[in-house]
């Protein structure tokens, strides 16, 4: 999927990582020399990174832990159950600043534009990168921030603005509050992924387009729509992916679906090397490039085997919350009455029936055999496994 340039960028950022001594003892322990690697198979013999060993590393150096490069802009990000910092140097600001560029214009957005970003500027910084990239690109930023939809609405027709960046959810509330624009991009929680979002989202704000985006606080973008909104395209000059079995971290091959793994291609600070980010996605290469066709689609955690096939129950919501009438609340339960495994899905609401039993059936790709729909849940644990 990836070519020999990005190998060679890849094998520059194990060697300059190797220097901090997280990844240098990881390295170490796994007999891997940076230098050594000359091939995509060698590449996957370097050990993966969770999000367990980070919050170790930070509880053995603090408060920065042992990847802080100095001289850094320092942000938080969630992890665990607390906040740990995130540093960018002065030249990493400056390159995520131009792979957002590229991103954002090939979301349409064009130079001179007006935009209305609608991201946090403190503590978390995420509305800062995504600043930088557009005045990058020579878009004009007006700072907002989250907050009053109706604010928010009032500056877009006041102000004619042009394209607005934020959460979906928060984009429809400023639809509904009169606000319109001619593109739209979004991120920090799931959106094409939600079958009906997109076009929901285009029909509140009245735009032509609406590009997904996705990345994390500790990556930033990993992958990107084009007008074509047509799957995220990976921002290979910034991030690789992998899409790995959760239970074997063995790779697999396009189209089929598994854990997404990250890397940085070029950072000094905070770096990932083969992060285990637990979010579900599949891979393919479209046009030369490496694409998630259909976003990230949920998580791996909690995942069960029925009839042979891994199913993913965080995406039944992301179902679910394409269809008007549910509420969202749902329990799965699996059982073994005969020699078979039994799949039943409850949901709450109104829905059509065979509508939403093929839904899940795409989605989890797997067919239940029942799909029943109740006024009311009872309370309990939305998955059951019943056959042990």
């Amino acid at each position: 999927m990836y070519d020999d340039e990005t190998l060679g960028a890849v094998r520059a950022q194990l060697e300059r990582v190797a220097a901090y001594d997280f990844y240098g003892a990881k390295f170490d322990k796994a007999g891997i020399d940076p230098a050594a690697i000359d091939s995509w198979e060698d590449f996957r013999d370097v050990p993966f990174t969770t999000a367990d060993e980070l919050e170790a590393d930070f509880e053995a150096n603090p408060p920065e832990g042992s990847c802080y490069p100095g001289e850094s802009m320092i942000c938080f990000t969630p992890m665990g159950d607390d906040l740990k910092p995130v540093f960018d140097t002065q030249p990493d600001l400056e390159h995520m600043a131009a792979v957002n560029a590229t991103v954002f214009e090939r979301a349409s957005i064009r130079r001179g534009d007006r935009v209305l970003n609608t991201f946090g500027y403190h503590l978390f910084g995420t509305g800062l990168l995504i600043h930088r990239g557009l005045e990058q690109l020579g878009a004009e930023v007006i700072p907002l921030g989250p907050g009053d939809s109706e604010q928010a609405a009032s500056v877009i027709d006041e102000f004619d603005v042009d394209a607005l960046i934020g959460n979906p959810s928060y984009a429809l509330k400023i639809g509904a509050a009169g606000g319109h624009v001619n593109r739209f991009v979004g991120a920090g929680e799931p959106f094409t992924s939600i079958p009906g979002l997109r076009e929901e989202v285009k029909e509140a704000l009245g735009c032509e387009t609406a590009c997904d985006y996705f990345g994390s606080r500790q990556i930033l973008p990993v992958a990107a729509e084009t007008t074509a909104e047509d799957g995220l395209y990976v921002t290979t000059d910034y991030a690789l992916v992998e899409v790995v079995d959760p239970d074997t971290g063995e790779v697999v091959g396009p189209g089929n679906r598994g854990e997404l793994v990250v890397t940085h291609v070029k950072k000094e600070g905070a770096p990932l090397v083969r992060y285990r980010t637990g979010d579900l996605a599949d891979v393919g290469v479209r046009d030369g490039r490496v694409v998630l066709p259909n976003g990230v689609i949920g998580r791996t955690d909690g995942r069960l085997k029925v009839k042979g096939v891994k199913l993913y129950p965080e995406a039944v919501g992301l179902v679910l919350a394409g269809f008007d009438g549910l509420t969202g609340n749902y329990r799965l339960t699996v059982s073994r009455p005969d020699a078979t495994d039994h799949l039943a899905i409850v949901c709450e609401g109104e829905a059509d029936r065979e509508e939403l039993r093929d839904a899940l059936a795409e989605r989890l790709l797997i067919k239940p055999n029942e799909v029943e729909l109740v006024a009311e849940l009872e309370d309990g644990p939305s998955v059951v496994d019943e056959r042990y």
